[in-house]
């Protein structure tokens, strides 16, 4: 089974970022809450009053269902906005910290006890946009097998799925969500543990690292952030769920991206996969950052390879996207491409035929 997870940006039409995902939520719903249900998604909440959440209302067997339901979301939620407009991609390319407001309803004690020890006033807390993927063990073995294989696959998904190269009017890395993400609890490194995480033999070893980052919050006083989901790795287990959530890839620019990613990852998990060691993964994590897939084609392309020997009919339909990406660059790579000089009023001209991509399904070419 599979349950995705999508971030977008508010924006008005000149894609400054509108805090209003309260009043969103509240036209949908008669009331501010944390998530409203419309149609087959849930929109929620995020850290950030500017960003938006997707997510189904029951997860997905088949790709082909997964992105008929997101996209009817998608257009479902545009209907509600006023003629407001959403964006991809792993960062608003725009925002200024000082213009980003936090959600201040229901849940605000949490984000208050990340603020006191972390300091959310930073990209990586306040802008910030990612596709999460859950996928469902049936098993512990299941469960750590999926696990190691992904904290593998780390630094590649992360390649392709990179998408924010642009922070406050400014080229930056291809993958600056990450960047800023894997050193924002740099005060309890544990927690994200540069994003990969070890290797594990059980799901009682995993809860003792688990318990570790635990007892850090509470000699701190954070008793309201010990649930599971504080791990913030690029993979971790979602016991409550009984599922593994991936959490390293930058939102694209259309569902149909989104959804050959899935592809992508679902085909090669059925591969067998060679062992890195971590200093490796790291230092291949680090390229992935700093240049998309240019830096590891050979590699890329022997486990698209990999992928689409282990690719179901319908895998491989969405495996021509990943097979570009791989090929020209990720979405952030021809995003820079695609640009000329790096001014607002270029950023502006991206940003609206990205949206228009997200609004209408297509891919960004």
């Amino acid at each position: 089974m599979l349950g995705p997870e999508h971030e977008f940006s508010i924006n008005d039409e000149n894609f400054n970022p509108l805090p209003i995902s309260d009043q969103i939520i509240r036209k949908i719903r008669g009331r501010i809450a944390n998530e409203a249900v419309i149609g087959r998604v849930i929109i929620g909440k995020e850290l950030q009053k500017h960003v938006i959440e997707l997510k189904p209302v029951k997860p997905f067997e088949e790709l082909s269902e997964f992105e008929e339901v997101m996209q009817e979301g998608v257009e479902e939620l545009l209907s509600v906005m006023d003629g407001c407009k959403l964006l991809g991609l792993g960062m608003h390319p725009l925002l200024k910290l000082e213009n980003a407001k936090v959600w201040d309803h229901r849940d605000r004690k949490i984000y208050e006890a990340y603020d006191r020890i972390f300091n959310i006033k930073q990209h990586g807390w306040l802008n910030i946009q990612s596709f999460q993927l859950n996928i469902s063990y049936s098993s512990e073995r299941e469960a750590v097998e999926l696990h190691n294989k992904l904290r593998i696959l780390i630094p590649y998904i992360a390649a392709i799925a990179s998408a924010s190269p642009i922070c406050e009017g400014m080229p930056y890395y291809i993958d600056t969500r990450l960047n800023f993400y894997r050193i924002n609890q740099k005060e309890i490194p544990l927690i994200c543990n540069d994003v990969i995480p070890e290797k594990i033999a059980s799901l009682r070893e995993y809860r003792k690292i688990l318990e570790r980052i635990y007892e850090e919050l509470r000699k701190r006083d954070a008793h309201v952030l010990c649930r599971e989901w504080v791990n913030s790795r690029g993979v971790i287990v979602r016991f409550s769920r009984k599922c593994l959530e991936i959490k390293v890839m930058d939102e694209q620019e259309c569902i149909k991206s989104d959804v050959a990613l899935t592809a992508f990852i679902r085909a090669i998990l059925r591969a067998e996969i060679e062992e890195l060691p971590r200093e490796k993964l790291i230092e291949k994590l680090d390229s992935a950052i700093r240049s998309g897939t240019a830096e590891l084609k050979s590699e890329l392309k022997e486990l698209f390879r990999k992928a689409k020997e282990n690719a179901d009919d319908e895998e491989k339909k969405y495996l021509k996207i990943v097979k570009l990406r791989i090929k020209e660059g990720s979405l952030g790579e021809s995003i820079l491409m695609n640009m000329g000089d790096i001014s607002r009023k270029e950023i502006i001209g991206v940003c609206e035929e990205l949206s228009k991509c997200l609004e209408r399904n297509e891919v960004y070419v």
